[in-house]
């Protein structure tokens, strides 16, 4: 991953990292440019939403689903699956 200075464009190297949350992270980063910037500064990585579940996640959704079922629900889903 690339961190560019926000203030002069240049690459920034993260220096360390702190862990807010499962999908929040605070990334602690020093500019490279030494002659004109220096700057230091806190970029902020988080996982906003995912495009597609992971297969696991799906599966247990589906899987609970189908559990939460009667019955007689259940066997006619079979039945329309597998003859």
């Amino acid at each position: 991953m690339r961190v560019n200075c926000p203030h002069c464009d240049e690459k920034a190297l993260i220096t360390s990292r702190n862990k807010l949350s499962g999908t929040v992270t605070d990334l602690y980063c020093q500019c490279t440019n030494s002659a004109t910037c220096s700057a230091s500064f806190v970029f902020s990585l988080a996982v906003k939403h995912n495009l597609n579940p992971p297969y696991r996640t799906t599966l247990d959704i589906a899987l609970g689903l189908l559990n939460s079922l009667p019955k007689n629900q259940l066997a006619q889903i079979q039945r329309d699956l597998f003859g």
